[in-house]
């Protein structure tokens, strides 16, 4: 019987060290990919992508805000400058704040599933400054001795969301200097129908 309690004790101590060993592992996992969230942030933020290059996995793909899929280096930079610089842009500036709800999970020692929320704030062109609150999930997969972003997708609430606010208040400020033109238009021509029968 002790012959069988001393295998037990010496088994949970191998299991114990070996969990220790893996927790450390984890640690070492998690700073670094703490590390290419914040270059991912820095990134983004700056719209200089360069940095973010080596931490991109060959096949990886982003789903936009917007839901744009980008899945090459050439169309995260096409993205971003359409959004800034193309024809009718109105953002001038966007910053994110991404923070993960929970540790990575890791499966298979090769990949890690994360989530988390983001308060991102939207300066447009007009001088207007928006907050949106949005969502994300991403995984991450560890090659070349380093963890790289694998896919991503970022969602905000369609339904209810300051860009929708702002829409609906623009709609009605046109809708109002639609009918201020009208009116002038109207009285401009009243008075013009006056004169020519006078």
């Amino acid at each position: 019987m002790s012959k069988r309690i001393v295998v037990i004790a010496a088994a949970c101590l191998f299991a114990a060290a070996a969990s220790a060993v893996e927790t450390e592992q984890d640690k070492k996992d998690h700073d670094e990919l703490r590390g290419l969230l914040k270059v991912f942030t820095e990134a983004f933020n700056s719209r200089k992508i360069e940095p973010l290059m080596p931490y991109l996995h060959k096949d990886f793909n982003v789903t936009m805000v917007n839901q744009d899929l980008v899945t090459t280096p050439k169309e995260l930079k096409g993205y971003l400058d359409k959004q800034f610089n193309g024809p009718g842009a109105i953002l001038k500036d966007v910053k994110i704040e991404p923070e993960a709800d929970i540790l990575t999970l890791f499966y298979d020692g090769r990949f890690g599933i994360n989530r988390g929320g983001s308060t991102d704030t939207y300066t447009l062109k007009d001088g207007r400054v928006i907050k949106i609150h949005t969502r994300w999930t991403g995984t991450a997969i560890h090659e070349d001795g380093k963890w790289k972003v694998l896919n991503a997708h970022i969602g905000l609430n369609i339904l209810d969301n300051p860009i929708l606010d702002a829409m609906e208040s623009m709609k009605w400020i046109w809708a109002a200097v639609a009918a201020a033109i009208g009116l002038v238009v109207g009285v401009l021509g009243t008075l013009l129908l006056k004169r020519r029968r006078a």
